[in-house]
């Protein structure tokens, strides 16, 4: 996004449920390329990982630890099928595309997609074009980020987009989830449009963090990581191309609890065919 503000070479203070100042109203640019609103997170310091009364954490969301984040930009929605249909036509093809990897898998290998590989190139299913994009792999989600000029988020920059940086259990506070906030087990039979369940929306405005669509994240996975994570703007462990990598949010076929801000799941980043429910959106760093 352009002009982009300067990150604050001072971290903010430590914010808590106590002192935190309300991150709304929230700046929001478009993204050029894909004519994506991103919204404007400014450097922050919090707490992340999961609270201790979170009955329901596994042992990676734990320990809260202290992170500093430079200032970012973050999608407001997952991005969509007919986002990701005009990249494929730039690439004018999936298989090994995406960094020598498979990006996605197309309608025609699973029922769950809403993409078409037509003579007059990708092409959403009709009426899906705002739906996100699923069954796309790590390396199908990073390449996008990186043909908008952009990335996919950190795992520390994902939760605080997620949580406002106050530790809620979800991005709409600490109640449970419904279906007046969430696509998940028990609510829809399948995906919803991504600008879908405004009463879900995080503190920042952040569409869908939760349910919908699992998000892939840039690090990768390390179930301890959290033991020697640094604690300016934590990047991940170093891994190689084939390593687990993290998702976050959950998707519409995934229990309550995977919906919570803290949780952390891992898939193989080359992996596509069998995980309809697992999308992405991107990030942009404020320079």
């Amino acid at each position: 996004p352009s002009p982009s503000p300067t990150p604050s070479s001072t971290p903010a203070p430590l914010l808590t449920a106590t002192n935190l100042p309300s991150p709304t109203p929230f700046v929001v640019v478009t993204r050029e390329q894909d004519e994506m609103p991103q919204v404007l997170i400014p450097a922050t310091t919090f707490l992340m990982g999961a609270r201790d009364e979170d009955t329901a954490a596994s042992s990676d969301e734990r320990s809260q630890h202290t992170v500093t984040l430079d200032a970012f930009a973050i999608d407001l929605y997952e991005v969509s099928v007919a986002q990701y249909a005009a990249f494929l036509n730039t690439l004018g093809g999936y298989v090994n595309a995406c960094s020598g990897f498979t990006c996605l898998s197309t309608r025609f290998e699973t029922t769950r997609s809403y993409l078409t590989d037509e003579q007059a190139g990708y092409l959403p299913v009709e009426g899906f074009s705002d739906y996100p994009i699923n069954n796309v792999s790590w390396h199908g989600a990073n390449a996008y980020c990186s043909w908008v000029g952009g990335r996919l988020p950190t795992e520390a920059e994902w939760e605080l987009a997620a949580t406002g940086g106050n530790g809620r259990f979800y991005p709409w506070g600490d109640a449970n989830p419904d279906e007046e906030n969430a696509v998940f087990a028990g609510t829809f039979a399948n995906l919803q449009p991504v600008n879908s369940l405004p009463n879900g929306a995080s503190p920042f405005g952040l569409y869908q963090m939760a349910g919908n669509v699992w998000e892939w994240v840039s690090d990768g996975y390390d179930p301890i990581y959290y033991d020697r994570s640094p604690a300016e703007n934590p990047a991940g462990p170093a891994v190689s191309a084939t390593d687990l990598r993290v998702l976050r949010g959950g998707g519409y076929d995934s229990p309550a609890a995977d919906l919570r801000t803290t949780n952390r799941a891992s898939e193989r980043p080359t992996e596509f065919r069998t995980i309809p429910s697992v999308g992405f959106r991107c990030a942009s760093p404020m320079d």
